[in-house]
């Protein structure tokens, strides 16, 4: 199955449900691998595909300003104007460092050489349309010693187990042609001139959702991953149907499982 002609437009209402995700699925590890990528001392990080800025602002408030005041504390680049609205408005809620925010691609980053001490990108790079011309980017604008990191699932694995894909059988076809091998990227970020490349599991997620409650909440929506997003109405629809017709064959008592896991890829100069 070609990804081809599927794309995710977050600039169609995508942006105010977008952090749905958050409360279905805690990340907590996701969290913790990102705070310890970015060390204890003050860096001057960016976060490429920033979205609606959910980890700017975990991070923003364990940030100081850069000693020497060069180029922005804090950071995010996304292409899509609706989701910075978004990531604004979060920041400016939060008591947080406060990220500048720009409108670009991340292949092609507006920024000076070795601005940055540390890049990452989180649930990201698979929407980017060139990864080797971004790790060449990231590595242009990161400082001698600085770091990338990027986390994202792996599907190519086996090991995940993921109502999503389970009642919606595109989406398991359709991710393994759009998310890389944690090696494949581990390769293309030494091609880019990264010195050291390394990999670990970021996250284990683990829940058990009741299906009623994933049909009622919305969860079940096209807007809720991007999975679901790239599947046409007739996919969406038979999938819906498909997970109706089992929650109903249960007497409305479905569990649905999600088992999955995010693998951090980082390369270091």
């Amino acid at each position: 199955m070609s990804v081809e002609g599927r794309v995710t437009d977050y600039d169609s209402g995508i942006a105010d449900r977008f952090d749905l995700r958050y409360s279905v699925y805690g990340y907590d590890g996701v969290r913790d691998t990102l705070i310890n990528f970015l060390g204890p001392q003050p860096v001057a990080a960016l976060e490429v595909g920033c979205g609606t800025g959910h980890w700017l602002a975990e991070i923003g408030a364990r940030l100081t300003p850069s000693p020497d005041e060069k180029g922005p504390m804090l950071a995010g680049v996304d292409p899509s104007a609706p989701m910075l609205a978004q990531a604004a408005a979060c920041s400016a809620k939060a008591s947080a460092e406060r990220p500048r925010l720009v409108q670009a691609c991340a292949e092609d980053l507006p920024w000076g050489d070795a601005t940055f001490d540390r890049l990452f990108c989180v649930n990201a790079l698979h929407h980017f349309s060139n990864r080797q011309k971004f790790f060449a980017e990231a590595r242009r604008v990161l400082k001698p010693g600085g770091g990338l990191m990027t986390v994202g699932k792996d599907p190519h694995t086996d090991r995940d187990e993921w109502w999503v894909y389970e009642y919606f059988e595109e989406t398991r076809a359709i991710d393994r042609e759009r998310f890389a091998r944690v090696r494949t990227l581990r390769g293309e970020i030494a091609l880019a001139g990264f010195a050291w490349t390394e990999s670990m599991e970021a996250d284990h997620i683990e829940v058990v959702l009741a299906a009623a409650d994933v049909l009622a909440s919305g969860v079940a929506d096209p807007k809720f991953t991007s999975q679901l997003t790239m599947l046409s109405p007739e996919e969406f629809s038979r999938g819906a149907d498909r997970l109706r017709q089992a929650n109903d064959a249960a007497d409305g008592t479905l569990q649905l499982v999600a088992d999955f896991r995010l693998y951090a890829t980082v390369g270091w100069v």
